[in-house]
């Protein structure tokens, strides 16, 4: 998979705490992902791994902008 949205693929070293580079292209979803504890982040690692389709991260992306990230 090679959509725009990198799926598993995340950004270089540490940068924006090793999640796929979606997280990073959305202003709101940064700042909401800039906002978690380490503990969240590290879920939303782990989900966002087991993403295999652009429309999987797209309506992961869309539930942290929304808020509905647990």
């Amino acid at each position: 998979m090679d959509g725009y949205n990198g799926v598993n693929q995340p950004l270089g070293g540490n940068m924006f705490w090793g999640l796929p580079v979606a997280f990073a292209l959305n202003e709101t979803a940064a700042e909401t992902v800039g906002n978690m504890t380490d503990e969240e982040r590290e879920v939303l690692r782990e989900r966002s791994s087991g993403v295999t389709s652009d429309q999987e991260m797209d309506e992961l992306v869309r539930m942290v902008v929304e808020g509905r990230f647990e």
